[in-house]
This record gives C-alpha cells, structure tokens and sequence, in this order.
C-alpha cells in the first residue's frame, strides 16, 4: 500500500531535525528539496518504486545516525508504524552506505544523482564556499574545489542533463574567480595597477 501524504509528513518531521544537528549547515527545506531532486531526476522511470525513492531521498546523508546504536531499531519501530514492510526498511538501510560509491537500481541512482544535483550550480557554490571558508582555504584552493565538483559524474539521463547547466555555471564562476584572483596578484599587477 503506497504511503499517504500523512505518513510522508511524520517521516519528515522525523528526518529534518537529525539533518540539521549532523552538519550544522543544512536546514529544513533541504530535506524537502533532496525528494524533489530526486523525483525529478527519476522522471517517469518505469520500475521506481515511489515511495522507496521518497524513504531514499529524505534519509540520503543520515546513515551516520542510523549506524548509531539503538537508532537503526528506533527508525525500523518508527517506519514500521506507518506501515512500511521490512523489507523496504532493510533495503533502505543497504542503500544508504553506497549513494556515493555504488547505488543499486533506479531509485538509488535518482537519489545518488539527486545529492550531486546539490553540489553543482549556484547552489554548489555556495555551499562549497561555505564549507571551504571553515576550512580554511584560499582563494585559489576554493576555485579548485568548485571546478572539481564541477567534474561530478551523474549515472542518469535525466541527471546529466539537470547537471550540465549547472556544471558550467560553477566552472564559469570559477574561472572568474581565479582571473580576478589574478589580477592583482604578484609583481607585475602592481605595477600595472599601480
């Protein structure tokens, strides 16, 4: 039986907090645009189960917290109360070790593209200028890590072609800042500007 638009409301409920205590940066919205991504990406695939995707989607990125004694039996008693069969539960806890590495099937690589779609564009940006400011980096180090996510590989169609505007937006930003970096970097800049 597909899960109601009630229960998909308690799995978020469930979900969003545990996002935004992990890495201090997310906040709630992102839950919610992590399954638009990924039903995007999905499209009209034939064999997506839909509410596996959504399960996917909203708890991509928690698998730290699930892998935590007693969370994992705590959501299974959860997800169990709303209905969801083991099995899909045990298949959730399978596929979020490999997002990153190896994603199995369609849902997992809607979902795995649907992550990368996050760290590409202006959104990527801006996150990975965020993340590279509490690291510490320099400018140059910065416009390196933009213009390596911008080298994201996607496993699907639609995922390639949701990515490419925003591969090239990052790059494009990149470039830019590396020649503004430039400008009035070493010698011969202050002598020109100066």
């Amino acid at each position: 039986m597909p899960m109601d638009s009630a229960a998909r409301r308690k799995v978020l409920d469930y979900v969003r907090p545990l996002a935004v205590g992990l890495d201090g940066m997310t906040n709630y919205g992102d839950v919610e645009r992590m399954v638009s991504a990924a039903e995007a990406v999905a499209g009209v695939s034939p064999g997506v189960d839909r509410d596996f995707l959504f399960l996917l989607a909203v708890f991509s990125g928690q698998e730290g917290w699930v892998a935590r004694m007693g969370h994992r039996s705590r959501t299974e008693l959860f997800l169990a109360s709303l209905g969801v069969r083991r099995e899909t539960v045990r298949a959730l806890f399978r596929a979020l070790g490999r997002f990153e590495t190896a994603p199995v099937g369609p849902a997992e690589e809607a979902v795995h593209d649907a992550l990368r779609l996050e760290s590409l564009g202006a959104y990527g940006v801006a996150r990975g200028l965020a993340d590279a400011y509490r690291e510490r980096l320099d400018i140059l180090e910065m416009a390196a890590a933009l213009e390596e996510a911008a080298e994201a590989s996607l496993r699907t169609e639609n995922g390639r072609r949701l990515a490419a505007a925003r591969k090239d937006r990052m790059r494009a930003f990149a470039r830019g800042l590396r020649a503004e970096h430039a400008e009035f970097s070493g010698p011969s800049a202050s002598r020109e500007h100066g």
